[in-house]
């Protein structure tokens, strides 16, 4: 056989553009895309498993934000890799009612964040400003294994004085400070935490600081002043004091500030507060 050179400058071509061909025709991999559950039971167990958060987005076929939202920024790189920390969940309200009416999804799009029990840590409605969603998703927290031993004694016990206490204080920790100001509330209720005046004092104690993390000096005031009243002395004087002090300077009020400084000064000298 004689090597014909014209045949294979003809040939070659021909196979190069097969291969090319052949590799165009390889499907490229699918960009990465949120995880989205569709049975809110599913998404609550799977939370509780892994101790995450869980994102709920309701939305409708012929919701023009919606479409937008998912568009413009569910689709993004950064919010989709920020997304495993949450189980999220997405819920049609045409085809689940009963769950939209729950969460009170009264405008669409409506953006739910709870931890994986219920509890609603923050909401929003439409989809106007994606920075707003982006910085509300960073925020939140992303491990509620610790808390998850003491949903379980108030599941079994919703009056479990230490289990309401113990979460309260996770929660501040956290900076979910509504949430952790609810459980308080719920120990301040009941009968036992009238027989434990540290714990009645801790807990009023920190539903004020709570108050003045979310910018509510008058419930601040009022929580502190409580506490001082009912517990006039305790283990924590010293941060229920300060805590006055700073409610009452925070709203510009001096005069009554003041003297509260001086009383801290007095009663707790060894505090750091006063160093």
């Amino acid at each position: 056989m004689t090597f014909d050179a014209s045949r294979s400058i003809i040939v070659a071509p021909a196979l190069l553009l097969c291969a090319t061909l052949a590799w165009s025709a390889e499907p490229s991999p699918a960009a990465p895309a949120i995880e989205w559950r569709k049975s809110l039971d599913q998404a609550m167990e799977l939370a509780r498993q892994g101790g995450k958060p869980v994102l709920l987005d309701f939305w409708a076929s012929w919701c023009q934000p919606c479409k937008e939202m998912e568009a413009k920024f569910w689709s993004r790189p950064d919010v989709v890799e920020l997304s495993s920390k949450f189980v999220c969940l997405k819920i049609n309200v045409d085809h689940y009612p009963e769950v939209a009416q729950r969460y009170r999804a009264e405008a669409l799009p409506t953006l739910v964040l709870s931890d994986p029990w219920g509890t609603e840590f923050a909401r929003r409605q439409g989809f106007g400003k994606p920075d707003e969603y982006l910085t509300l998703l960073k925020a939140m927290p992303g491990d509620f294994s610790e808390v998850g031993p003491w949903q379980a004694r108030v599941a079994a016990d919703r009056h479990d004085l230490e289990a309401l206490r113990q979460i309260g204080i996770a929660y501040q920790k956290m900076k979910l400070f509504q949430a952790s100001t609810v459980f308080l509330e719920r120990a301040l209720a009941t009968k036992e935490v009238r027989s434990r005046p540290e714990v009645l004092a801790e807990a009023l104690t920190l539903i004020g600081w709570n108050s003045l993390k979310m910018g509510d000096l008058a419930s601040a005031k009022k929580s502190f002043e409580r506490c001082l009243k009912e517990v006039p002395t305790h283990g924590s004087l010293d941060v229920t004091l300060y805590g006055l002090f700073f409610a009452h300077l925070s709203g510009g009020e001096r005069e009554e500030a003041e003297p509260l400084l001086q009383r801290l000064d007095s009663c707790c000298p060894t505090s750091r507060l006063t160093a």
